[in-house]
């Protein structure tokens, strides 16, 4: 094997080393974690599910999308947990009408 092949060839390992190294997407990860709180959601789970999404929130504050939904998310969360409170219910219900409108949602 001459310099050139065996540079080549160090190159390339590197690269892969690299590649398996490197930190996973943090758009990724934020749509995990919403994955698990949706979940956690429709089991009933309000608390863990409110308390997922404020995890992924302080984890991955660069995942936009995934956090975008989250606000949705909580809303409804919140707007369940207000059932019977016609005050905060009708606060939450205004406030996930706008967030509805306002919030541009790639899916």
């Amino acid at each position: 094997m001459n310099w050139t092949s065996a540079k080549g060839t160090i190159i390339l390992l590197l690269l892969s080393l690299a590649a398996c190294t490197s930190k996973p997407d943090p758009e990724e990860q934020g749509a995990l974690m919403l994955r698990e709180a949706r979940s956690l959601y429709a089991s009933g789970q309000l608390s863990a599910a409110r308390d997922t999404i404020l995890s992924l929130r302080q984890r991955f504050p660069m995942a936009i999308e995934a956090r975008k939904s989250a606000i949705l998310l909580l809303d409804s969360i919140e707007l369940q947990d207000a059932a019977g409170d016609t005050l905060k219910e009708e606060f939450y219900r205004r406030k996930l009408a706008f967030d509805l409108k306002e919030l541009s949602i790639k899916n």
